[in-house]
């Protein structure tokens, strides 16, 4: 009996044999092949994307492999079946980029947010930066002043204290900056947030990593896309006191400062006669007109790409213009981008990418502080319509105006990049893969300016010049192996890694004083004939790295993830430049499970833990040798002073890694058929070691040394929340929340003690305020009080916190942390047929920050100009702002600090594609016009209304703008 019924299985059974490939023809290497109702018979494809499998007769196949929509095939009487997969956008929507390779969403055991390029590109900005705003939990970003700027974003906060605290940038797979990349190129951006994600990146990961993954061309037709917006915008102006306020500000100073309140005081004594008749015809001028203009934006983007089975290409050029608010500023860039994917053999793929990036600019960003310099009261130009250079007699200084004379300005700077990647996928047997990859990226820039003798910058003084270049290249090399296999119900994938990066950096300027002839601007130096000085600098550093990974799942319901890396590195000290980081991760597909299958509303559920350490090596290549400094000294009485040179550092031969640990346990949940979906994060971020500038005794000849001591706290949560609330075919409606919370101290310094010099204390947040609380202002009936503090009414009252009756640095006291504990943001996407509108919110809570315009700038005297603020005097009693005085009122700067917490309409943005009308007259698939308006309001703030939390400085502006713009599609 038992041979008839191996017999019958032998015979139920036929050998199947087959191919995979896409709609292209491609053949998919590595595609799952199992047979439907079992969980051990099957089998994964070639490299040529052939499979061979024992299938029992009227059996079938289920076919699924990243990206493609899964597949069931009926076998029937077959022995040969060529199956064709289908790309699924869904699907592909799953498939995240990791560290040196792609996986699914739901096979992460690591912390990774994923945001789309049509997300960056429906920003309409020309910053990536500004486009990931709100988008990302745990990351905040700040405003800065330079373009391309990644120096103001944070993951999950500040760990270091005196290294760099930036995330790490990786471009199609090598390190580089987020100016080289158009954001119309984007396809998709991940960011590692937790240890165990970013432990792959080893000493580069401490502070997250931000992944960059590019478009390439596609098999299929021809598609050309011409994206294009147009914005205006108004830059932002403080609320100034204008005209007669400003007047009787003035009045007020000088009877104050005479002990002259409450007695008649004849403006003649006050005012000049030309300021009289300007008041008697109430001519007054508001210096930000003069100074500022609205600013424009416009961006044109030009892409084609096409490919067939062997060939993929894709073409981009980008221009940019930029014209700022002063009137000598303006900024253009261009860009042109070329990949070309070739298969050359069936075991043998190259890529290419090259990116050129060109930026010119002219004129200063902002002027800062100079606004102040000019009054109500100060005449810009004289009668005959000639500009007055010093238009207030209060103070010494040229007129702003001066720099927009012809030839008495120039400040140009010019920067090329160039940027390219070479890749080669090698597939030499079944189940393995190498991958390579290298990267170049040069830049070159050449900065001049000149300031003319009557220039606002020279001030009257002799003219002023200068010339300056740098440049720089980074070259990094990779290869990974991966052996990627299915045993049974068992997946595995091991990755060996090497990663070898240099980096070199060489600059050289000169300038000088009184050029002969100002009309050649910074274009001959040598004839600088003052002041002349000449400087260079050079900086090489590299980094060498051994990898390894292994991922394993089993049934798609258990995963695990395991990582070890070892850098050296050529900034630290002998016997410490290298160092191990590991990282292992855990997760469980709750939603998989058995008992779970008859809760219908659960659609994904998935429990993850992981732990990991990274460490920080961003300091400067030679802080462990020592050098030698050129310093001044004076010989003998009256003596000629010399300069020799001594050595200028104390070196720690033992300066090692800033390691950082991090635990992080997460549950993604998807309700309603994914509905609902998001995640809930817990974390908790520990970094020993740090790197620090400890202040040692002068008496040792040096001021500081860079030593390993300290340790910081990182702890939140995040949340993440998406919401399909309508899904029909004629009207789509989604939203999302991002939140995070994140609490960060110092657990350790020196010695266990405070450093008040740096404003750090243990057990509080790295990043505070430290400084005497403001308790009001010093009223009349408190003068006798007042005079205990050598202080009178109308004064800056101090809170004596020691309560000893006098003010000294004990009674200083921490105002808050300048970084936010809550970011939330909200965001929402609606469509009807073919009209579209999205909007998104941006909000940071529970942070302090200091605006120097109302602080050290509120100079009551009638000398500048100044905000408009409540001010003190004895028949206005206010307990915001000090006395109106022609001096300088101590301690005033403490009105500048204020709460930032805001809500803001980050942009709104309404569409419609008219291509249905057009399709008829041109092969258009897509014609999209939209208006945005970006920085539109906001809903509440804390702070005065004049005044943007994200760039509290007037070195910096967050603008309005509205934005006009076409997106096409042939």
């Amino acid at each position: 009996m038992m041979l008839c019924i191996t017999t019958f299985c032998v015979h139920a059974q036929n050998t199947i044999t087959g191919t995979v490939k896409d709609v292209a023809g491609e053949p998919i290497i590595g595609a799952n092949i199992l047979v439907k109702g079992t969980t051990n018979n099957g089998t994964i494809t070639d490299i040529d994307g052939n499979f061979s499998l024992g299938v029992p007769v009227g059996g079938v196949l289920e076919v699924s492999f990243i990206g493609y929509v899964k597949q069931e095939v009926s076998v029937g009487g077959n022995k040969y079946i060529n199956i064709v997969l289908i790309e699924d956008a869904t699907t592909l929507d799953d498939v995240v980029v990791i560290g040196y390779g792609t996986t699914k969403k739901s096979d992460l055991t690591a912390s990774v947010a994923s945001v789309k390029g049509d997300v960056i590109a429906a920003s309409a900005s020309t910053s990536i930066t500004d486009a990931l705003q709100g988008k990302v939990p745990g990351m905040d970003i700040q405003a800065s002043r330079y373009e391309g700027d990644d120096r103001g974003i944070r993951i999950r906060g500040s760990r270091s204290l005196n290294a760099s605290n930036t995330p790490l940038v990786i471009v199609d797979g090598v390190p580089a900056s987020l100016d080289v990349v158009n954001m119309n190129e984007v396809a998709s951006i991940e960011v590692l947030k937790d240890a165990s994600s970013a432990a792959i990146y080893g000493s580069r990961g401490a502070n997250g990593v931000i992944i960059i993954t590019t478009k390439r061309g596609k098999t299929g037709k021809t598609t050309v896309s011409y994206d294009a917006f147009y914005g205006i915008s108004k830059p932002h102006f403080m609320d100034m006191m204008q005209g007669e306020k400003f007047v009787q500000m003035r009045r007020d100073s000088y009877k104050i400062a005479n002990n002259l309140w409450g007695q008649e005081v004849s403006d003649e004594k006050i005012f000049s006669n030309e300021e009289l008749q300007m008041i008697r015809d109430g001519e007054y001028y508001d210096w930000q007109d003069l100074v500022f203009r609205d600013g424009a934006t416009q961006k044109h983007n030009l892409s084609v790409s096409s490919g067939n089975e062997k060939t993929k290409f894709s073409l981009s050029f980008a221009y940019e213009k930029d014209k700022g608010y002063n009137q000598n500023s303006e900024a253009k860039k261009f860009y042109f981008t070329s990949t070309i994917d070739h298969k050359l053999t069936s075991w043998l793929d190259l890529g290419a990418t090259m990116r050129l990036r060109k930026r010119n600019s002219s004129g200063f960003a902002t002027y800062g502080q100079a606004l102040f310099y000019g009054t109500p009261l100060s005449k810009p130009y004289d009668e005959n319509g000639d500009l007055i250079m010093y238009p207030n007699p209060q103070e010494s200084s040229v007129s702003i105006l001066a720099d927009y004379v012809d030839g008495q300005y120039a400040n140009d700077t010019e920067n090329t990049s160039v940027n390219m990647v070479f890749s080669a996928n090698v597939h030499p047997l079944r189940n393995l893969s190498l991958h390579s990859n290298f990267g170049y990226t040069y830049s070159d820039t050449k900065k001049g300016f000149f300031y003319g003798s009557e220039s606002f910058q020279a001030n009257g003084g002799l003219n002023r010049s200068g010339k300056s270049g740098q440049n720089s290249y980074t070259m990094t090399w990779n290869n990974t192996l991966t052996y990627d296999n299915t045993f049974n119900e068992h997946h595995i994938t091991l990755d060996a890694i090497t990663e070898i990066q240099n980096y070199q950096y060489d600059e050289m300027s000169a300038e000088g004083r009184n050029l002969d002839v100002e009309q050649l601007l910074y274009h001959n130096l040598g004839t600088n004939t003052e002041n002349q000085k000449i400087g260079s600098g050079y900086s090489n550093w590299a980094l060498a790295s051994f990898m390894g990974r292994v991922r394993y799942d089993y049934q798609g319901k258990y995963l695990a993830n395991i990582s070890v890396r070892s850098d050296g590195s050529s900034r630290l000290a002998k016997g410490n430049q290298w160092a191990t980081f590991f990282s292992g991760g855990l997760a469980w597909r709750i939603s998989e499970e058995p008992f779970m299958k008859n809760i219908g509303w659960i659609s994904n559920l998935k429990l993850r833990y992981a732990y990991g350490t990274v460490g920080n090596q961003a300091i400067d290549p030679y802080s462990t040798l020592a050098g030698l400094g050129s310093y001044g000294y004076q010989f003998g009485e009256g003596g000629k002073g010399l300069y020799a040179y001594r050595p200028d550092k104390l070196v720690n031969k033992n300066l090692g890694w800033e390691i950082t640990h991090t635990n992080n346990i997460g549950l993604d949940f998807g309700l309603f058929n994914n509905r609902i979906s998001g995640y809930i994060e817990f974390y908790d971020t520990r970094t020993k070691d740090l790197l620090m500038q400890r202040s040692i005794p002068l008496t040792t000849g040096f001021s500081r040394i860079w030593q390993n001591i300290g340790k910081t706290q990182n702890k939140g949560i995040e949340l993440s929340l998406n919401g399909i609330l309508v899904d029909t075919k004629d009207i789509q409606w989604d939203m999302n929340l991002n939140m995070s919370v994140n609490e960060n101290k110092i657990i350790s310094l020196t010695n266990d003690q405070d450093d008040i010099s740096n404003k750090w204390f243990i057990g509080k947040p790295i990043n505070v305020i430290y400084d005497y609380e403001k308790a009001g202002i010093w009223q009349t009936n408190e003068a006798e009080e007042a005079a205990k503090y050598g202080c009178k009414p109308g004064d800056v009252k101090i809170r004596d916190l020691k309560q000893d009756g006098q003010i000294t640095a004990d009674d200083k006291k921490i105002l808050g942390s300048t970084d936010p504990k809550y970011i939330v943001s909200l965001g929402s996407s609606f469509k009807w047929k073919n009209l579209d509108f999205s909007f998104n919110l941006s909000s940071r809570w529970d942070y302090v920050f200091y605006d120097d315009a109302y602080g050290w700038h509120v100079i009551l005297t009638g000398t500048r100009w100044v905000p408009d603020v409540n001010y003190w005097t004895p028949d206005n009693p206010s307990n915001d702002y000090p006395r109106a005085d022609a001096t300088w009122a101590d301690h005033r700067e403490l009105c500048g600090y204020m709460k930032g917490d805001y809500i803001k309409m980050q942009d709104m943005t309404l569409g419609y594609d008219f291509h249905s009308l057009l399709k008829r007259y041109i092969p258009v698939s897509k014609a999209r016009f939209y208006v945005q308006l970006r920085n539109a309001f906001y809903l509440y703030r804390a702070a005065k209304e004049d005044v943007i939390p994200e760039s509290p400085s007037i070195e910096l502006t967050v603008p309005k703008s509205i934005n006009f713009g076409v997106n096409l599609t042939f």
